[in-house]
């Protein structure tokens, strides 16, 4: 056996133990494994997977991760996303008692490039298919990798949303904004046809909810590939006739401006849609729309209309954590109608 075939055994206390290959994290082999391992980002970022080993030896990917603070550090905390047993292992995981029973659980597999499509100046929609059914719940998220290039790291991966759906075809689609100076958003919107990508995933638990009321989506800039894909699980499921969708969006300039078009797509198979895009640097000529931010655009539809319903959102950390502080402190929404995963 190879050491790259090695695998380790962990004990979580309160859950059945799991194997670990080599070089997997703690996060993603307790997932793979099927065990409601808590977390949002995957990342580093958030620190909803923070814990504590109680036995063996590890290894981490970042030194001091942004979820991490210098009082977790004292007192052996640590993120189950950013560590990598290093032999057995005995940890203290904190578990997710709402786990879903209809979660695929995540894998590692290669597709090919097969379209990559402009939608603004600097989101791209790449489309990539695999040899296997696309197996995941809409608003989920995987983590997209490339091969290293000469004098840097063999691997770089990032976690983009998919705005597809699950099909038995393979297709994962996903929006990706072209963040400047980005070791990795760069190389995955310069991919051309027939590039070959590996993917780990789904991962997230921001997904369309069984529930029988009516959603709210909220989004801002690449925050619209969740978004897109939750209200298409909306329109496609049996009761779509009868429900209704308000789609609030917020860009900044109308250069950014293509979430209409997504909404456009499945207002037919719906009973009600509501679009609201509101951008918060527009030259005046060009824009004779909302201005301001989307959480603004969010409150002035008010409390008394939407409360009822099930609110997704996706965006960057400062306007979902707008959104939900206005969510909870002010309309006093039940925290088991907001769906987001944190990103940083």
């Amino acid at each position: 056996m190879t050491r790259r075939d090695e695998t380790y055994a962990v004990s979580v206390p309160g859950a059945s133990s799991f194997p670990c290959s080599q070089g997997d994290t703690l996060l993603r082999a307790a997932l793979r494994a099927g065990v409601p391992a808590a977390y949002e980002c995957n990342s580093g970022g958030c620190g909803t997977c923070k814990f504590v080993v109680e036995d063996g030896e590890v290894a981490v990917l970042q030194e001091e991760p942004a979820g991490l603070t210098a009082r977790d550090r004292r007192k052996g905390k640590q993120l189950a996303c950013q560590t990598v047993p290093l032999g057995d292992l005995t940890a203290q995981l904190l578990l997710n008692p709402q786990w879903p029973s209809g979660h695929a659980r995540p894998r590692r597999f290669s597709g090919e490039v097969t379209a990559v499509r402009p939608l603004t100046h600097d989101l791209v929609e790449i489309t990539i298919v695999t040899d296997r059914p696309a197996d995941f719940l809409p608003g989920q998220f995987a983590m997209v990798g490339l091969d290293g290039v000469a004098g840097g790291p063999a691997h770089t991966e990032r976690a983009y949303s998919m705005s597809n759906l699950a099909n038995p075809e393979g297709i994962w689609q996903f929006q990706v904004k072209r963040v400047p100076d980005g070791a990795v958003s760069g190389r995955v919107t310069g991919l051309t046809r027939g590039a070959v990508v590996h993917l780990d995933g789904p991962y997230g638990n921001a997904h369309l909810q069984d529930t029988d009321r009516d959603i709210v989506c909220v989004a801002g800039g690449s925050g619209l590939a969740p978004m897109v894909s939750v209200a298409r699980g909306l329109a496609v499921r049996p009761d779509a006739s009868r429900r209704r969708l308000d789609f609030f969006y917020g860009g900044r300039a109308c250069r950014d401006r293509c979430a209409q078009e997504f909404v456009a797509e499945i207002s037919g198979a719906l009973s009600q849609v509501r679009f609201v895009e509101v951008l918060s640097a527009a030259d005046e000529d060009d824009w004779d729309g909302p201005r301001g931010y989307v959480h603004e655009a969010l409150a002035a539809a008010g409390p008394a209309e939407l409360a009822d319903r099930d609110i997704y959102i996706a965006g960057p950390p400062p306007m979902t954590d707008a959104v939900v502080r206005m969510l909870v402190l002010e309309w006093r929404i039940p925290v088991e109608q907001i769906h987001y995963d944190r990103f940083f």
